[in-house]
């Protein structure tokens, strides 16, 4: 048995994983927005989900300081939910790189970018799981592991599964990944 913290369990991507992995029988801390992620709330787990967003906070002060408390709580293995936009769509060139990418969108992507940078810089065991395209469709109990797909669709359901049998199975370190359903 696992014990895991997921950030941001009120959520729908927080909510599927917290419950599945509790299904699965691990020992789960379900934390809403309220305190919030914070070190001490993660320190003593085995792994902390992060799902959560601040959308009242600029983004990379929020993803940025949120990644800051993962790193320093001491938990084993970090597990953030992320974004397709950061994924690559050939080496070294991620979808918001693209010269076409809407402006009103930058700011929230470059915060996730900005908290992904910190787990990059710590020496701790981080992964990010990004639905490849989009959250969407008919849960399947299937995923797979895909390269950026914008009209790919991913179950919250179906994503679970994914974060689970990481969380189980670690074959993952240090990168993003993204996900489908099958």
């Amino acid at each position: 048995m696992t014990k895991i913290v997921v950030f941001g369990a009120s959520g729908k991507a927080g909510h599927q994983i917290a419950t599945l992995a509790q299904t699965r029988g691990h020992e789960v801390t379900r934390i809403g927005r309220t305190p919030g992620l914070t070190a001490e709330a993660a320190a003593g787990h085995d792994v902390a989900v992060s799902s959560v967003v601040d959308l009242a906070r600029d983004p990379a002060d929020f993803y940025r300081e949120a990644a800051h408390a993962l790193t320093t709580s001491g938990v084993g293995r970090i597990i953030v939910v992320g974004i397709y936009t950061l994924l690559e769509t050939s080496p070294g060139v991620r979808v918001i790189d693209s010269p076409d990418f809407p402006a009103e969108h930058r700011p929230f992507c470059l915060g996730h970018a900005a908290g992904v940078e910190v787990l990059a810089a710590s020496t701790t065991d981080w992964l990010v799981m990004s639905p490849a395209g989009n959250f969407g469709g008919t849960p399947t109990g299937r995923y797979r592991l895909s390269g950026v797909d914008p009209s790919d669709a991913l179950t919250y359901e179906d994503f679970a599964l994914a974060v689970v049998d990481e969380i189980e199975s670690p074959t993952h370190r240090h990168t993003q990944i993204g996900v489908a359903s099958a």
